[in-house]
């Protein structure tokens, strides 16, 4: 066998190590690199929520976790939907939502707005928490040290506005927020601007009937408040003798409604355990000016509830006003509208999706 000489063996040692060290340097300037990059990609931006709070964010955003069924209609309006790594329980049995989303059905369930789970939504690692408007939920995830939380809160006609708004800036989608926010101040401009001339005994008095069943009914913190002020009628609701228990959804009596003797009745999609056709046959309401008149209806529409602070609200808007003052709202195609509102919101049109009022 041939003998490599001591200075060859130390020649190759010494071009082995040149290289490797070359190799090393190599690859950790690749991934210097990388990393440069994955940094400029990363930007923060500032919105506010519901609640008054500023807000910085890491964007994009990429993985949100969702505890409330209005923020998941808000992100859908977006084009959001493939952002979601956790939903509510309301919305993840939505069969409308999941026309839209297929696997929404399988994504994982991490409560609803009074029982979110926090640790499952911890390990799923959200660049965003979408909740409701509880301050006390705020305190307690900051508490956990966990800062990048979006509180929705869209209980009047500009608080909506607002929470598109600041969505959309936060998920990069701000054309799309304003093709949302253009109609919506347009239609709301139209309606207030025509029902500006009535005369006070010219607005119907209105009952909800709401989420609790028919005597559960809104109070004037509510949306729906907002809406059926705009459109020139009044709510029953807030009427003076119960004032002071008219928050959220609260309980009258049928003495209370009888009393009230209201011209319309609106039957809310979600109501539990009620329909129009059981107010209509209510022995307890057969003197009731809604019943006598039958005039007792669903609120639209089979897919998605249009009462209640979502961008589909903006066409309840337009329902109301033409059920209320079908003489001044002539011109109102509200299945059009909806045919094409939704066909941008969603890429469908609101027939196409099966809806029906």
């Amino acid at each position: 066998m041939q003998k490599t000489e001591p200075g060859v063996w130390s020649k190759r040692k010494a071009s082995t190590f040149w290289v490797t060290l070359a190799l090393a340097a190599l690859f950790i300037s690749l991934a210097g690199t990388h990393v440069a990059q994955a940094s400029t990609n990363s930007s923060t931006v500032v919105v506010t929520d519901g609640l008054g709070r500023t807000v910085e964010l890491t964007t994009p955003i990429r993985r949100v976790v969702i505890s409330y069924p209005i923020a998941t209609e808000l992100l859908f309006a977006l084009g959001g939907q493939d952002t979601i790594v956790g939903i509510d329980s309301p919305s993840q049995k939505s069969e409308f939502l999941n026309s839209l989303k297929p696997n929404l059905a399988t994504t994982i369930c991490v409560g609803g707005p009074r029982d979110l789970n926090i640790e499952q939504a911890i390990a799923l690692e959200p660049d965003l928490w979408l909740i409701s408007r509880s301050e006390e939920l705020v305190e307690g995830l900051e508490a956990r040290g966990i800062k990048n939380i979006f509180a929705v809160k869209a209980e009047d006609l500009d608080q909506l506005r607002s929470s598109m708004e600041n969505l959309g800036k936060a998920f990069g989608k701000e054309e799309q927020a304003k093709v949302f926010t253009s109609y919506y101040d347009k239609t709301l401009e139209t309606v207030a601007e025509i029902a500006s001339d009535l005369k006070e005994e010219e607005k119907p008095l209105v009952y909800v009937v709401g989420r609790d069943g028919l005597l559960s009914t809104c109070g004037t913190d509510m949306y729906q408040q907002s809406v059926i002020d705009l459109v020139g009628g009044r709510n029953a609701g807030a009427s003076e003798e119960v004032s002071d228990i008219a928050r959220g959804w609260f309980t009258v009596s049928p003495e209370q409604i009888i009393k009230w003797d209201p011209d319309f009745i609106l039957v809310v999609q979600y109501a539990a355990d009620v329909t129009p056709e059981d107010v209509l046959n209510d022995p307890r309401f057969q003197g009731v000016s809604a019943v006598r008149n039958k005039r007792v209806f669903w609120f639209p529409s089979n897919l998605q509830s249009w009462d209640y602070p979502s961008p589909q609200a903006v066409l309840g808007v337009k329902w109301l006003a033409q059920l209320l003052h079908p003489d001044k709202f002539v011109d109102f195609d509200v299945e059009k509208d909806a045919d094409e509102l939704f066909l941008s919101l969603y890429g469908k049109s609101f027939t196409e999706l099966g809806g029906t009022f």
